[in-house]
């Protein structure tokens, strides 16, 4: 089965959009990802999900779905849409270290107005470990 699969209810694959690209550079500076992702942040695929609109993408890494196990949460970051609702943007990788997605999530549950100008995404600071992640592709 693809992974654009009508089953997973996942969008085909495709280029990070710019702004999301800016959000995934703001969250990750400061960790130890950083230097990992940024230089090759141009060639990861994603998949929007299934959200409602709210803007959440799962990364593609190239291997099968059912192989991939969500392994923990790397960054944190919080804004307020257009609208004036707030946003919660989360990133995670996987058990393998690999990006897993970018989880947004708006507090009313409707769809995202817009991307957040970075000097207003406000990144949540916690106690991330991040260990050694392998290089995306």
């Amino acid at each position: 089965m693809s992974e654009a699969s009508p089953h997973h209810k996942l969008g085909p694959l495709r280029e990070l959009r710019n702004e999301e690209v800016a959000i995934i550079k703001k969250m990750i500076s400061g960790t130890s990802l950083r230097q990992k992702i940024e230089p090759d942040i141009h060639e990861i695929r994603v998949q929007d999900m299934p959200d409602g609109g709210m803007g959440s993408i799962k990364f593609y890494s190239g291997r099968p779905r059912s192989e991939l196990e969500y392994g923990k949460q790397i960054a944190e970051a919080a804004f307020k849409d257009a609208d004036g609702v707030p946003v919660s943007a989360t990133l995670s990788v996987d058990k393998a270290g690999y990006l897993f997605e970018l989880d947004i999530f708006k507090a009313d549950g409707s769809p995202l107005v817009r991307y957040p100008d970075l000097r207003d995404l406000k990144i949540i600071k916690r106690n991330f470990k991040l260990g050694n992640a392998p290089p995306q592709s």
